[in-house]
C-alpha cells in the first residue's frame, strides 16, 4: 500500500496481486473447454448486417469473443455466461457483433439471448457515460480527442453516426463519444457484485492464492515476478492502486494491469490513491474506485478497512470486496525469509497478502513459497489458461469469474 504504513498497525493491511483487465488474443483459433459455439460448419459464411437488431444479447454459456463470425477465426477473449453485451452488428449467419470489456468482436447466436429490441430511428435525448470516455472530433478512434467525459456523466445527445457512436455536448464543447461506454438508462441500476466469502474471494478451490497490492519498486522487478509466475503456472492477484497505474503509464507508457493479464495473473481494484475508505461517504469512496483504479468487479479496500459506507460504495459500484485470510505482515517485517515462511505457512484454499514492493514479489520468493506449500501437499492458483486449465497462457478477462479456474 502506498502511503503512511504506520496505519497497518491500527487496520491489519490489505492488498493483493490481482490483475485481471481485459482479455486475451490466442493465436490459435482453439475452442477451451467449457466455451460454447457453433460447429465449425459456420466458418465460411459471408458478412452481411442485418437490418433488425437486439440492442443488447445475454450469453447462456462461457461464450468465446472472435475477430470475425465463425469459428475460424482467432479468440479474443471469453466472455462468462450470464454477461450482457452490447450489440453492433449482425453477420449472415447469425454470429452477432458485440462490445466486451473494451473490445470489439463476434459470438455465436446459438448461445445468447435477445435482452432488449433496438429501435434505430429512436435517438435518445441524453446517455450516460460508463467508463471515463475520450469526447472525439469525429465518429471514430481515428478523431482528435477534445476531453475526456468522467464516468458517470450524462450528456445531452444530438446526433448517431452509422456505426453507431453518439454526436453530443460536455463542458462546452460538442464531439463524438462511442456508444460502447455509454448507457441510455436512467443510471439508477447498477452492475451486481458476485457473490463470493470477503476473505477469500472467488477462489472456491484447495489452492492457494498469493496476492500482491500497492505498487511494484521498478518495471523491472515487476516484469521479472509477473513473467516467472506464468512460466511456473502461477497464477498471482494484483491489485495496483490507481496512482501507481497512472505513474506506470506516465513513466514508461506501461499498462501494468494489461502486462500482468497478458501473462494469465489476475488483477482487481485498490482503490486510487489508498486512502482509509471509512471517514468518506459512499459517494466519496465510490468515487475512490473508479478513476484511474482498476475497473473490474473485485476490490481489496485499503487496510482492509471495512464499514457500512465502505459496503455500499463497493455495492454502488458493482464490485466484490476481496480481503485476505493470511497476511504476511511483510512491510512490517521487511524480511524475505519471514514472508516467504509466512506465506508458506498457509492453509487450504488461503488467500495470502503480500505487497508489490516488498520481499515476497520476486521470482526467488515465488519459487520457494510454491516449493514449501508442494511440499506440505498444497498448490498455488494456476496461471489462467482458460476453463479448462490446459493449452497456453491466456489473457485474464477484465471481470473475474465468480469461481477462479485456479
Amino acid at each position: 500500500m502506498l502511503g503512511s504504513w504506520g496505519q497497518y498497525s491500527s487496520v491489519r493491511g490489505a492488498c493483493g496481486l490481482l490483475v485481471a483487465a481485459a482479455l486475451l488474443v490466442s493465436s490459435v483459433p482453439t475452442m477451451a473447454a467449457g466455451v460454447s459455439e457453433v460447429p465449425a460448419a459456420a466458418a465460411s459464411a459471408s458478412v452481411t448486417v442485418a437490418a433488425a437488431l437486439p440492442a443488447s444479447v445475454r450469453t447462456t454459456a462461457n461464450l468465446n469473443l472472435r475477430t470475425g463470425p465463425s469459428t475460424g477465426y482467432r479468440i479474443l477473449a471469453t466472455i462468462p455466461k450470464g454477461t450482457t453485451v452490447k450489440v453492433l452488428s449482425r453477420a449472415s449467419n447469425g454470429w452477432y457483433k458485440v462490445s466486451y470489456a473494451g473490445r470489439t468482436g463476434w459470438v455465436s447466436n446459438h448461445y445468447v439471448t435477445a435482452v432488449a429490441s433496438s429501435s434505430p430511428g429512436a435517438l435518445p435525448a441524453s446517455v450516460r457515460t460508463t467508463a471515463n470516455l475520450n469526447l472525439r472530433t469525429g465518429p471514430s478512434t481515428g478523431y482528435r480527442i477534445l476531453a475526456t467525459i468522467p464516468k458517470g456523466t450524462t450528456v445531452k445527445v444530438f446526433d448517431r453516426a452509422s456505426n453507431g457512436w453518439y454526436k453530443v455536448s460536455y463542458a462546452g464543447r460538442t464531439g463524438w463519444v462511442s456508444n460502447a461506454y455509454v448507457t441510455t438508462g436512467s443510471g439508477t441500476s447498477t452492475p451486481t457484485a458476485p457473490s463470493t466469502p470477503r476473505s477469500t474471494g472467488p477462489n472456491r478451490t484447495s489452492r492457494v492464492v498469493l496476492t500482491f497490492d500497492d505498487c511494484p519498486r521498478t518495471l523491472s522487478a515487476f516484469t521479472a515476478a509477473i513473467d516467472y509466475a506464468a512460466s511456473h503456472n502461477m497464477g498471482l492477484v494484483i491489485a495496483p492502486t490507481g496512482n501507481c497505474l497512472s505513474s506506470f503509464k506516465a513513466r514508461y507508457g506501461v499498462d501494468l494491469a494489461a502486462r500482468a493479464r497478458a501473462k494469465g495473473q489476475w488483477v482487481i481494484n485498490h482503490s486510487v490513491s489508498h486512502p482509509d475508505l471509512r471517514p468518506l461517504s459512499c459517494s466519496a469512496a465510490a468515487a475512490q474506485l473508479g478513476g484511474t483504479g482498476v475497473h473490474t468487479n473485485f476490490g481489496r479496500p485499503p487496510y482492509g478497512a471495512v464499514d457500512a459506507s465502505v459496503v455500499c460504495a463497493y455495492d454502488r459500484v458493482g464490485m466484490a470486496i476481496w480481503t485476505w485470510s493470511r497476511d504476511t505482515l511483510d512491510w512490517s517485517t521487511k524480511s524475505k525469509a519471514t514472508t516467504v515462511a509466512r506465506a508458506s505457512a498457509a492453509r487450504a484454499g488461503d488467500t495470502v497478502l503480500m505487497h508489490m514492493q516488498w520481499q515476497g514479489f520476486a521470482p526467488d520468493s515465488l519459487r520457494q513459497i510454491k516449493a514449501n506449500l508442494a511440499g506440505r501437499g498444497l498448490g498455488v492458483c494456476r496461471a489462467y489458461r482458460g476453463a479448462d486449465g490446459a493449452g497456453a497462457v491466456l489473457r485474464t478477462p477484465v471481470l473475474l469469474p465468480s469461481s477462479l479456474p485456479c
